[in-house]
């Protein structure tokens, strides 16, 4: 399970870093405090998320919506008609699961 906060800007280096002193925080390993104030750790956890951005969904789940589709018979896919457009694929994707919904600057 992963946590998205909101509005927190990804830290420079541990020191600046809201989660220093969680107990599962790699940075626990560094050798010296110099490390923490000019570097985040090489296994530091946090992934920054790019603003804006749109919803954010589950590619691997979307992926599979696909192969379902493209597996069943006569599906459109295959060259067989009822040949599919973009419209089709891009209303497949308009079902699949939204995981992060869009960030305020992308609406």
């Amino acid at each position: 399970m992963s946590v998205l906060i909101k509005g927190i800007e990804m830290p420079e280096n541990c020191w600046d870093c809201s989660l220093l002193n969680a107990s599962s925080c790699p940075c626990k390993n560094y050798s010296s405090a110099l490390e923490y104030t000019t570097s985040r750790h090489p296994d530091c956890p946090l992934i920054e998320v790019p603003e804006p951005h749109g919803r954010l969904g589950d590619l691997d789940e979307l992926e599979q919506m696909f192969a379902d589709i493209d597996n069943a018979p006569y599906s459109g896919f295959d060259g067989t008609e009822p040949f599919y457009s973009a419209e089709d694929a891009a209303k497949i994707i308009s079902l699949a699961h939204t995981v992060i919904l869009a960030s305020e600057e992308a609406e």
